[in-house]
């Protein structure tokens, strides 16, 4: 495939003609990089725009000093961006960029780029444009999180009976960030009989088959409409949610929201565990107490 078929495919050339196209191409380099290459890291300085040709990109952040942890941010599939605040701004770059498979990326260099939109007024203000809508759109969803994070951790500082109830009220929460119609199921892990007993279920529309948990449910997508989020914590099975859209979901929507289930899944696994080990320490203390009243 050309580099113009491939321009082609991307949401922010369309519209573009071919002539314009490959003018255009001769502004950008192509890379490829393996499956945990990096491509930039955080606080590094950067004066390039890249886009996802093929492959997958991680956008994650240190979570540590020495950048052995990581959160992940985004995960970018082909046809989007990253990098853009290096352009726009001169920023440096506020989280790393690391290939999550083989990927091919265009690099687009700030001077090159601003050199095209002043030959180029209309056409280049026109992509100037899409990019600052997708990432307001970004930041938006950013915000989004963040709130929702904040709330759930408002939720650790409260005292729950038990971990059924705390991932029953953590699924009320998560319900009012998804955008759509959702129906939401949870169910908590009983070790005694080795089963996920449902605790939880709120459907925004009226539900199809129901979805089949399996005995170890594995995060990830089944399909563009259902998402299962298991929770677990010191190597146990704790809990696990399904979460399904009425309308099917893009790509980049599913990335976006497998981010934001991860964070939930980690934020509902830790605190489960804190709340079996509090009701194990109240029954230690009372067993302690009656025997001494003994």
């Amino acid at each position: 495939m050309s580099d113009i078929e491939k321009l082609k495919q991307i949401a922010l050339f369309r519209g573009l003609s071919d002539a314009m196209l490959a003018e255009f191409s001769g502004y950008f380099k192509q890379t490829a990089y393996a499956a945990g290459d990096v491509i930039f890291k955080e606080k590094t300085t950067g004066d390039s725009l890249f886009i996802v040709v093929s492959g997958e990109v991680v956008i994650e952040k240190a979570m540590d000093e020495e950048g052995k942890e990581f959160k992940t941010l985004a995960i970018l599939s082909g046809g989007e961006f990253f990098g853009e605040m290096a352009v726009i701004e001169g920023l440096p770059r506020f989280a790393q960029a690391r290939a999550g498979a083989d990927s091919a990326l265009y690099e687009v260099a700030r001077d090159k780029f601003f050199s095209f939109i002043k030959e180029h007024p209309e056409t280049g203000i026109s992509i100037f444009s899409q990019i600052m809508r997708v990432t307001m759109r970004r930041l938006q969803h950013t915000s989004s999180e963040l709130t929702m994070l904040y709330d759930l951790s408002r939720m650790l500082t409260q005292q729950h009976k038990s971990p059924a109830e705390f991932f029953s009220a953590v699924m009320d929460e998560a319900r009012v960030y998804l955008e759509g119609s959702w129906n939401v199921t949870g169910y908590v892990y009983n070790v005694f009989n080795e089963e996920y007993e449902q605790v939880y279920s709120k459907d925004a529309f009226r539900p199809g088959e129901p979805v089949a948990l399996p005995a170890r449910p594995e995060a990830g997508w089944q399909g563009d409409h259902t998402y299962l989020m298991p929770c677990s914590a010191e190597g146990r099975r704790l809990a696990c949610a399904v979460f399904e859209r009425s309308e099917p979901l893009s790509a980049v929507e599913k990335n976006s929201l497998a981010t934001i289930f991860n964070t939930i899944s980690s934020i509902a696994g830790s605190a489960m565990v804190n709340i079996e080990h509090q009701a194990e320490a109240a029954m230690l203390d009372k067993l302690r107490k009656s025997k001494n009243i003994i």
